[in-house]
């Protein structure tokens, strides 16, 4: 404080004006001032994230099933899929232009409310007779449209809320990848239910429901002001000009794009690996995929808990060595149950990636171009993802599977050394 450092000089100030001159900074108050991370407006915006990810994840499963018992069309099913997901890697740049200029918050509810609108009219225009397949992937792609905008607006709705330290951001990542992962494991599962119930059409109320309770979540917060500024392709190049200008930032997600290719062949190797090893045994495959859901959930946590204790680039480097380490044990053969702790352990390790990864995305940047830095980097992986499970699947088919794990194996190991030289020399 202010008096600590004052000389005898001083000493004819008023004690009760030293006290009272800058109480920010007395240690007491900092000590009691509750995280962000406990606030109930960062409660919201997870309590937001994870329900309308519920919605998406049933609507991925009850949209094609409603197609399919409709049409009995496999094609048609798959051309929804097509559509549904092919605007997110083409307009998820543009979309960050729409974000710095009406803010997160305000993309974040509309598109919400649009997509509450756009899951409503299929059940009730196919009701009236009125839903020919066209119209459908129209409202499937405008769905699509409306994810591309949730690439950097939901990331930066997290700034909004809990402020711009690092380690209060990367622990707000791994919450945020906490609901989204939860959301993955029981949105199916729930979707199931309700369809083998209710049938697919009405599921599709389910969803509207799920993306207007997020809405309603999110519009009581604080609005944070934003300097309007115009739409302008020079904003996304100088964006991704400066994502590969910066050493850190350009390592990093490379890094963790590295790791986003990589553990896509993992995941599809699982039930290979359930036939090949085990028998075929379905049980072990869905012990397999569990494991998969459950140790990411828990390396989301563990994050969390020690994001403010540790240095984004000190914690990327540990997790990747952690998950490379790890990737080594799986091409070997070994009982099903420490395969699946196999597995759990190497999705473990990944939150520690990511979360810091995309914590330096939104706060190293400038602000103004905090919303075109994220997009760049969320269509590169929407891009890679269907691309590794298409190579993994032809890998599958004309290598063993040692060969093809050992070759992630190693693969994660060269992102681990990447991550260690960022660790020791981080600017």
């Amino acid at each position: 404080m202010k008096g600590s450092v004052q000389g005898p000089a001083d000493s004819a100030d008023s004690p009760a004006q030293d006290c009272v001159a800058d109480p920010v900074q007395d240690p007491e108050t900092v000590a009691v001032q509750p995280s962000p991370l406990r606030g109930p407006q960062f409660r919201r915006v997870i309590a937001a994230e994870f329900i309308s990810s519920v919605g998406t994840q049933m609507t991925t499963l009850a949209l094609p099933w409603f197609v399919l018992m409709t049409s009995g069309s496999t094609a048609r099913m798959g051309l929804v899929f097509v559509v549904q997901i092919l605007p997110v890697p083409l307009l998820g740049m543009p979309a960050g232009l729409l974000v710095a200029r009406w803010g997160a918050r305000r993309i974040t509810i509309v598109g919400d409310l649009i997509d509450a609108v756009l899951m409503a009219a299929v059940p009730t225009l196919y009701l009236a007779g009125m839903l020919p397949f066209w119209l459908l992937l129209v409202f499937v792609a405008l769905i699509g449209c409306v994810a591309s905008g949730y690439l950097s607006a939901q990331r930066m709705l997290l700034t909004d809320t809990i402020g711009t330290d690092e380690g209060a951001v990367t622990a707000g990542n791994a919450l945020f990848e906490t609901a989204t992962s939860s959301a993955r494991l029981v949105g199916p599962a729930i979707a199931g239910f309700l369809i083998a119930w209710f049938g697919a059409l009405d599921v599709l109320w389910f969803d509207a429901a799920t993306f207007a309770v997020s809405a309603a979540l999110l519009i009581g917060l604080p609005r944070r002001e934003v300097d309007p500024e115009p739409l302008s392709a020079g904003k996304m190049a100088e964006g991704a000009s400066y994502l590969f200008r910066d050493r850190v930032l350009r390592t990093m997600a490379l890094a963790a794009l590295g790791y986003g290719t990589l553990m896509p062949v993992v995941l599809l190797a699982l039930p290979v690996l359930a036939r090949a090893r085990y028998d075929s045994n379905p049980h072990v495959a869905g012990w397999l995929l569990a494991a998969w859901g459950g140790g990411t959930a828990i390396g989301t946590v563990v994050v969390a808990r020690l994001a403010r204790r540790i240095p984004p680039t000190r914690f990327a480097a540990c997790g990747g060595v952690g998950a490379a380490v790890v990737l080594w044990l799986l091409p070997w053969h070994q009982p099903a149950v420490l395969a699946g702790l196999t597995v759990a352990a190497s999705c473990m390790f990944l939150p520690a990636v990511t979360a810091p990864a995309v914590a330096l995305l939104m706060l190293r940047p400038p602000e103004h171009l905090r919303p075109h830095v994220v997009p760049v980097f969320g269509a590169a992986v929407f891009v890679a993802s269907p691309i590794a499970y298409a190579v993994a699947g032809i890998l599958f088919e004309h290598l063993s599977l040692t060969t093809v794990l050992s070759a992630v194996a190693m693969g994660a190991t060269l992102c681990a050394l990447v991550l260690l030289n960022l660790a020791r020399h981080p600017e």
